[in-house]
């Protein structure tokens, strides 16, 4: 089944079924959790610039899941994107200190959380900060300049360090490994999409049919 709704100036569209043809997001089996299936919701907006409508559209999640899943933790995530030579340089900026060099902040984080991978003497950063509507700003931003980054929203007691330390790459989609993790927790995992070039921006959502429903209803 299919939804289309008009709030305002977004669009949401949404599917119970990513595997099968739909206008709110597709994704091959293969690239999809073993034996899950998997919903999602896209919300999109041409109002303004990316960035605003970007803005307007996570403002809008935040609310959503705050009153029809209150007991959810809101996070970003966040990794390196290629492995780096292991130098001391590299292991003093470690993640949130190389990122905020680039000019990559995510305020009003009340719990942060970094892991490094190590493989074949070359290293690789992953972490995770909690997130509130106050953060909305910055995790735009953030998500905007860096393709290796996600929103996700959790349940209160999941282990955030167990996506830590099994990693995730850079993908035009989403990383299957990530999406497991989250849709194992019960969680959503959203993604910003939207090319430059495109009339419209926002985000993506995906988990667990009955989850999306309760989001999209």
């Amino acid at each position: 089944m299919q939804v289309i709704i008009l709030t305002t100036d977004i669009e949401l569209v949404s599917t119970m079924d990513v595997s099968k043809e739909n206008e709110a997001y597709n994704i091959s089996e293969e690239k999809l959790p073993e034996n899950t299936k998997i919903a999602a919701g896209s919300w999109l907006s041409s109002s303004g610039s990316h960035y605003q409508a970007r803005l307007s559209v996570l403002r809008l999640i935040f609310s959503l899941i705050i009153s029809k899943i209150p007991k959810f933790r809101f996070w970003y995530f966040i990794g390196d994107s290629t492995w780096q030579d292991d130098t001391r340089v590299v292991r003093h900026k470690r993640l949130w200190k190389a990122l905020s060099s680039r000019g990559i902040e995510v305020g009003h984080s009340n719990e942060t959380f970094e892991e490094l991978i190590v493989s074949d003497g070359m290293l690789r950063f992953f972490g995770a900060k909690s997130i509130s509507e106050l953060s909305i700003e910055s995790v735009v931003k953030a998500l905007s300049e860096e393709r290796c980054s996600y929103f996700l929203a959790l349940p209160q007691d999941t282990d955030i360090k167990v996506a830590l330390h099994l990693g995730w790459d850079v993908h035009d989609g989403f990383d299957k490994g990530l999406l497991r993790f989250s849709v194992e927790n019960g969680g959503l995992l959203f993604k910003a999409i939207g090319e430059f070039d495109d009339p419209e921006s926002g985000f993506v959502g995906l988990g667990e049919p009955e989850l999306v429903q309760k989001l999209v209803e």
